[in-house]
Parts: C-alpha cells; sequence; structure tokens
C-alpha cells in the first residue's frame, strides 16, 4: 500500500521540524518520541536497526527542546532524528559492522566525524542500522543481523551495503540516515527503498578510522528529500585532522541555490553502459526523467557513456581491499561468515600484485574519461540500478546469468572508481509498485550542483512513500 506521508509528524523534513521547534508548534522530545513509537511497531517487519537506545534518544531530545526553548538552537538539525549505519563508530557503543566476529562489549572509544558533527548539530542520533558484513556486497543481509526488508514489499531486497539506512528511510524511521558506499552502498538501496542518496565526491565527507576499501569508500546522506539531504551535508562536511585523505573547509551553504532550477545546464544522458541490461520500466522512467529536466530548461544531449567495461578491474580492486577483512581466520572461524565474503578473501590470497596495479591503472583511466566528458557537460544522467528490487535471500537479481553483486549494478560502481559525485533519485514505481531511480553525476566537488538537478526533477515529481501496518 502506497501513499505520500503528510500528515504524521515522523514524515516531516527538516524545514518544516526547524520551523515547528522554533515556533513550538511541537517539541523535539515529542517528536522522537513519535519516531521510536514508528520504530517499534515498523522495525520488526523491515529490520532496519542493530539497536535503538529509547532512553538516550530522548535525552538528547530534552537537551534539544531546552535549546530550542531558549533561543539557543545549534541550528536546522538540532532536534532532529537521525541514523548512523553500523559500520561507523560511535563513543561508547559497540560497532558490530555486521558480522559474528565483533564482541557486543567492546565499545568504541572514539568516535567517527561523522557521528561527531552530527552530535554538535544538536541531531538526535536515535542507533546504529544494518549492513551486510562489513559492508561487503550489495545485498541487505548478515550473518548477525539476518535479513533486511524493503518495505515496498517484504519478500524484496533493500540493497546494501546501507540496507538499513535505505528501510528506515523510506518509512520514516528517522529524518537523516548516514550510508557508506564502496561500490554503490548509498546508491543502491536508495534506488531500490525509494529515497534520495548522496554519494559525494571523495573527501568531502572525512571518514575515520580510514574505510577498508580506501578510495573507493564515502559517506553520504540517505534521506526522503533532496533538501534534507543538503541539510545533512551542511552537518558532516566539516574536515577531520584525522582523516587520511583530507579536504579543505567549504563553508558554503548546502541550501544556497538549490532551488535554482536547471535552466541552460547541459546535461549527458547515458542509458546504455557496459554489461548493463536495463528492465524496461527502468529506462523507460528515466526517459520520462530526462524528458522533465529538458521541459525545465536544461539542454539534454544522449551521448556514450565514458570509458570501457571495467567490471574485472573493480572486482580486483574489491577483492584487494574487503579480502583483507578475515585474513588470519580459521576455518571454524570463517564458518560463521557470510560465504561471498570467504570466497572474496580466497580470491585475494590468489592476486598478483600486478593485477592489483594494473586495476588501479584502469581506475586512473576511467577517471580521465569521466572528467572529459564533464568538461562539455554539467552533469551525467543515467539510471542508478538496471534491475528493480530482487527476492530477499539472494546476491544477484538473476542467479543464471549473474555471479557476483556487482553484475547487477553496473551504473554505480564505476563513479566508485573515479571518485565523483553521484545521487539517486526516485523516477517512479513500477507495475509491481517497486521504485525506480535515476542517477545523476557531477564534477568533482560540484556536489551542489548535482543536487540542485536533483532538487530541480523531485520539484516537480515527488516522491511518494510507502506505508506499513504494524503486524
Amino acid at each position: 500500500m502506497v501513499s505520500v506521508l503528510s500528515d504524521d509528524p515522523t514524515s516531516w523534513t527538516v524545514d518544516v521540524l526547524s520551523s515547528a521547534y522554533r515556533n513550538g508548534a511541537v517539541s523535539p522530545v515529542e517528536i522522537t518520541q513519535a519516531t521510536l513509537d514508528r520504530v517499534r511497531a515498523i522495525d520488526p517487519i523491515v529490520n532496519a536497526f542493530v539497536w535503538v537506545d529509547d532512553e538516550d534518544a530522548l535525552a538528547q531530545a530534552r537537551a534539544s527542546e531546552s535549546r530550542w526553548r531558549q533561543g539557543a538552537s545549534f541550528g536546522a538539525l538540532d532536534g532532529v532524528p537521525t541514523t548512523v549505519k553500523d559500520l561507523l563508530p560511535w563513543r561508547g557503543r559497540p560497532t558490530r559492522k555486521g558480522t559474528r566476529h565483533t564482541d557486543p562489549d567492546d565499545l568504541a572509544v572514539e568516535e567517527a566525524p561523522t557521528v561527531m558533527r552530527l552530535r554538535e548539530a544538536g541531531a538526535v542520533v536515535l542507533g546504529a542500522t544494518t549492513t551486510p558484513e562489513f559492508g561487503w556486497k550489495g545485498g541487505g543481509d548478515s550473518p548477525l543481523t539476518g535479513i533486511t526488508r524493503n518495505p515496498w514489499g517484504t519478500g524484496r531486497t533493500t540493497g546494501g551495503s546501507s540496507a538499513g539506512a535505505g528501510a528506515a528511510a523510506a518509512t520514516g524511521m528517522g529524518v537523516l540516515h548516514i550510508g557508506t558506499d564502496g561500490g554503490g552502498s548509498v546508491r543502491m538501496p536508495s534506488a531500490f527503498c525509494g529515497v534520495v542518496g548522496l554519494k559525494p565526491t571523495h573527501t568531502i565527507v572525512p571518514i575515520h578510522p580510514a574505510a577498508v576499501s580506501g578510495l573507493l569508500s564515502h559517506v553520504g546522506p540517505m534521506t526522503r528529500t533532496v533538501r534534507d539531504a543538503a541539510h545533512l551535508m551542511s552537518a558532516i562536511t566539516r574536515p577531520d585532522h584525522r582523516d587520511v585523505y583530507p579536504s579543505l573547509a567549504d563553508h558554503r551553504s548546502w541550501l544556497d541555490g538549490i532551488d535554482d532550477g536547471v535552466t541552460g545546464l547541459r546535461i549527458a544522458y547515458t542509458p546504455v553502459w557496459p554489461r548493463a541490461a536495463v528492465d524496461p520500466q527502468i529506462a523507460d522512467a528515466v526517459a520520462r526523467a530526462v524528458e522533465v529536466l529538458a521541459g525545465l530548461g536544461a539542454v539534454v544531449e544522449e551521448v556514450a557513456a565514458p570509458g570501457g567495461d571495467v567490471r574485472d578491474a573493480f572486482l580486483a580492486l574489491w577483492d584487494g581491499a574487503l579480502g583483507r577483512v578475515l585474513r588470519g581466520m580459521t576455518d571454524e572461524q570463517l564458518a560463521m561468515s557470510d560465504p561471498g565474503l570467504v570466497a572474496t578473501m580466497r580470491r585475494r590470497e590468489v592476486m598478483s600484485a600486478d593485477t592489483f596495479l594494473d586495476a588501479d591503472a584502469v581506475r586512473g583511466e576511467l577517471t580521465r574519461h569521466f572528467s572529459a566528458l564533464l568538461s562539455s557537460y554539467d552533469v551525467i544522467v543515467s539510471p542508478t540500478v538496471p534491475v528493480l528490487a530482487f527476492p530477499v535471500g539472494q546476491d544477484v537479481a538473476d542467479p543464471y546469468t549473474q555471479e557476483h553483486w556487482i553484475d547487477w549494478t553496473p551504473f554505480t560502481y564505476p563513479v566508485n572508481m573515479t571518485r565523483h559525485p553521484a545521487a539517486a533519485v526516485p523516477v517512479g514505481l513500477s507495475r509491481e509498485g517497486l521504485p525506480m531511480s535515476m542517477q545523476i553525476i557531477g564534477r568533482h566537488f560540484e556536489d551542489r550542483l548535482v543536487l540542485r538537478v536533483a532538487r530541480a526533477y523531485e520539484a516537480l515529481c515527488p516522491a511518494a512513500m510507502p506505508t506499513l501496518t504494524a503486524q
């Protein structure tokens, strides 16, 4: 069952909440309690959370309420319910990473920069959302937490690895959600769950501790609206001295210019990519979305996708990075892990240094191709994923033709290799009632323009949201 959420306060945006807090129409405590009630009702259905701390969330909300009453709020995010993916450490909490190899009593002694920034902004952090083991794949299940289910059809996958964030964002279990993206892990669940997701330019959002997937890794927002994503970026983009890939501070507002439209912008429409067999419904939906952008004044040209087939290069980079997490484990320990992750480790064990370095050279060449195309166009548009959300319990959309999760997501992982910003934006529902999504790719450090294009489309074609009833 689908409806546009409006009356339920758990569907309110940052703009609505901050205005309501400011004028005293509602308090952060009321909104936090309503959100916690929604989590209790909905999470048993979708399994989006590793843990939620009601007591701590309400304590954060009471502190926010006091600030708003005194006219001393920390800003627009003060009192806004938020979640963090369970790959990012939170001081005093266990970081389980979707694996049975972590200890629930091993509490983090330091905090990820994103968690710190949320606290500094006064956001109410509810808890940690689910991920496949060590974030290794594009599905939504792990040996630790089991299956996270898609709220548009609970027999369908959310995608991953920011699985819980996608399900939580789609159902109002928090307004703002932090995901991570090493091969599409923000954009894939955003596409399958019908929400907005941004993989920022690499280094804009600081990462600490350093991600196992290195230069492939990004941290970004998953939200119901583009403006909410911009609000979240305003909080999490401040540099952190611990980041091994630091970026210069940029104090420009992420909201300034976001509603300026697309008139005169040049859009490269790239519907065909290597290895991408696109579902006709998705192809048609993205084509219609491109027509909407053209109708808003953008100059759209259909062009060839930049670069060539980079599947094997990405797989070498991915295996070389993710295969490290299980090093040194016994056969008994490996039996506790996702078999696909164990296979990743085995491939890494026989990989030569030349194979990895050759893959890194492909990464550089692919980046050059993307940047060359973006020297002539403002953004590149494509489908986000070529398939609809497929059944839970499988790693691939088509077990007969696909061997690895990257085989069903050819539009996302190349952009991790090039480190360009890319957003996933909902573009309607299929005949089966499943979300479809458009990807918008921009030049390095022009993430704001990506969000501006996404916002122009969203303003004319807002996304529907799923409604679930507690079982």
